[in-house]
């Protein structure tokens, strides 16, 4: 049985609903804090007048300021909130603020209650990343874009001194030595689950690589089939002779992979490599830029992504400093720095858009073949739609859609910071050397943490590479730091909750129910009752159904306990257990057949697995998705 999310039929809950009953649950966890009556009308009235922006930008504004309280022991008051008489706080939240700093000169308590501090992040932070209304939408698309163009021209600005350059490029020979020695033969590209320039589904992907391989455009060996392809006597003795596999580079790569004419009259035509511009929600104030790569260009970049990431794994200097799959890792030191202040977190701001692709070419100088595949399979040229239609080459090694993006900045950066604490010590970049400074070192993309003694260096060496530092979510000193999503003061977590989509809208959408649900088990575990129920009435409500609780290990969406109960509805006689019927969210498809050459690509590359019992007719709707009821085990195992 299956069903869609009914629109409401009665009023759903407001955003100042939410609100006053997550400052019930305040009064009840702080009861001495006062004020926080007037501060729910306070906030009704500037609603009304600002709507969304005040909750998701004003409030937000107020919460960073806490921040920087927090880590400089100063608090100062933003504009657009009037302060108390004599005081240093703002008349809003001045109860749970004196809670924390002196109300009269704005200075951080010895004691100050970290629950106030908890309390304040959780309803300033609310309504940051709640997505935008349409009419806002094409305004920050623009504005994305126009960033993404302007972080391009400063690189061609760049100016690092030789010097570092040189320091830079020996600590690089150190790592990733194996890929020295790497064979083109060895990669094993794929397929994503993004969406590509040429817009084809997620079986046509593979009707088009398979093209490419009968058509000589991607020079692999047959180690994985891929001979298979290779139809005439040619190309199968060309292909087959393992020494060209070896040897061979990607010139011919990407010859086809966009449609001739696109480039006009570029001085580059003949490449025909061309990424179009889009841009994705960030929070409620910007979106962040991708890259919509070509489809050849991206099966050869999942494939590399793959080997890098292994080699990160297997490099004896890099796994010291990268775990690129694990988070926790920074979270923990970003809590060690809060309470003893001696790991600084770093945060960049463009990270990807301002990395150099000729600081990319020094760092994986000695890693030749390598080199010239991720260089072969970047796209040089890049449209927007906006500003101008002409594809534009980038001076940046690739936008965020490219897949690896990601491994390679954070080797990029990890190695800034390795050698810019070697300068700092008077050290050469020799392997130990390098080694012992990689323990100082702890990269997960362009979050960056280092001893605190080190982190005016680190940023010196950033900032000459081009690079830009976020100094409001950078924090140095006083006892607050943030990573990887982990916000810590003194040791304990104060990350806040976030809701992502408004809750008054007329009809919630599968993906919103799961995120309110999410939200609401959240909060719930961290004894914000009231809030926690608000929620479940309004997800309720709008689904015109009753959610079951559940375990959490569950895959059925309903609310959780703190004795991680789950309900019983039946016995199921042919499995011998307890079951429930529950809400889930399943993927939406579409017919899309697949058969011949690129079926077989997919056998080859695709592991079993992974492989749906219709993979070969119809794939998934991205962004699409629906409600559907099903029995589900009332007990479940780790």
């Amino acid at each position: 049985m299956t069903w869609n999310v009914l629109p409401h039929g009665g009023d759903m809950k407001s955003p100042i609903a939410l609100l006053s009953s997550l400052l019930k649950d305040f009064k009840r966890l702080e009861p001495g804090v006062k004020g926080l009556d007037r501060d729910i009308i306070t906030i009704q009235a500037r609603f009304e007048h600002e709507g969304y922006g005040f909750l998701s930008a004003a409030l937000s504004t107020l919460c960073d300021s806490l921040d920087q309280g927090l880590a400089s022991c100063q608090f100062a008051c933003p504009t657009g909130f009037s302060r108390t008489r004599k005081g240093a706080l703002p008349k809003m939240f001045s109860g749970l603020l004196c809670e924390v700093f002196d109300g009269k000169t704005g200075i951080l308590k010895q004691a100050p209650n970290v629950g106030a501090i908890k309390c304040l992040r959780e309803v300033l932070k609310l309504f940051k990343k709640v997505r935008l209304s349409d009419c806002r939408v094409e305004e920050l698309d623009k504005s994305a874009k126009r960033t993404f163009w302007e972080t391009d021209e400063m690189l061609a600005r760049r100016s690092t001194p030789d010097s570092r350059l040189y320091l830079l490029s020996r600590a690089s020979s150190y790592v990733l030595t194996r890929l020295e020695s790497f064979e083109p033969s060895l990669v094993k590209p794929g397929h994503g689950p993004g969406a590509v320039f040429e817009r084809c589904s997620p079986n046509q992907k593979w009707s088009e690589a398979a093209r490419g391989l009968l058509n000589e455009e991607i020079p692999f060996s047959d180690e994985y089939g891929f001979d298979c392809f290779l139809a005439s006597t040619r190309s199968f003795e060309k292909f087959g002779n393992s020494e060209y596999s070896r040897n061979s580079d990607l010139r011919s790569l990407f010859s086809e992979s966009v449609k001739p004419g696109l480039l006009e009259s570029s001085e580059d035509e003949s490449s025909g490599r061309i990424a179009r511009l889009i841009s994705v929600p960030k929070n409620s104030t910007s979106r962040r830029t991708i890259t919509v790569e070509p489809l050849l260009n991206m099966f050869v970049q999942q494939g590399l992504n793959v080997v890098l990431r292994d080699e990160i794994t297997k490099c004896p200097i890099l796994k010291q400093s990268l775990a690129l799959t694990d988070q926790s890792k920074n979270q923990e030191l970003a809590r060690v720095g809060s309470r003893t202040g001696y790991w600084a977190t770093l945060d960049l701001s463009s990270a990807s858009d301002l990395l150099d692709n000729e600081l990319v070419k020094l760092v994986f100088s000695k890693k030749a073949s390598f080199s010239r595949m991720m260089q072969e399979c970047r796209t040089p040229y890049v449209t927007s739609g906006y500003e101008t239609h002409k594809p534009m080459r980038v001076r940046k090694f690739a936008g965020m859609g490219n897949a690896l993006t990601f491994p390679v900045q954070s080797v990029v950066f990890a190695l800034i910071a390795i050698t810019s604490i070697l300068e700092c010590e008077g050290r050469s970049p020799s392997y130990w050397n390098v080694k012992r400074a990689a323990r100082l070192v702890r990269v997960y993309g362009d979050d960056i943490i280092v001893p605190t003694h080190y982190a005016s260096q680190v940023v010196d060496w950033l900032e000459s590479c081009g690079l830009k530092v976020n100094r409001k979510k950078s924090f140095t000193i006083g006892n607050f730091r943030e990573s990887c999503g982990l916000d810590a003061f003194r040791g304990y977590d104060v990350t806040p909750m976030y809701i992502k989509d408004e809750p008054s809208k007329p009809q919630m959408e599968p993906k919103a129910v799961a995120g309110f649900v999410a939200l609401s088990n959240n909060a719930w575990l961290r004894g914000l009752y009231n809030f926690a129920t608000s929620l479940q009435e309004m997800v309720e409500e709008a689904t015109k159904l009753r959610f079951p609780y559940v375990s959490k290990r569950s895959g059925s969406l309903g609310w959780h306990s703190r004795k991680d109960a789950c309900e019983v509805h039946r016995w199921n006689s042919k499995l011998q257990r307890p079951e429930f019927r529950g809400p889930t969210t399943v993927s939406m498809k579409r017919r899309d057949e697949l058969s011949g050459n690129g079926a077989l690509l997919k056998f080859f590359l695709t592991p079993l697995i992974q492989r749906d019992k219709d993979h070969l007719s119809s794939s998934v709707r991205r962004f699409r998705s629906r409600l559907k009821l099903r029995w589900f085990p009332s007990e479940t195992y780790d």
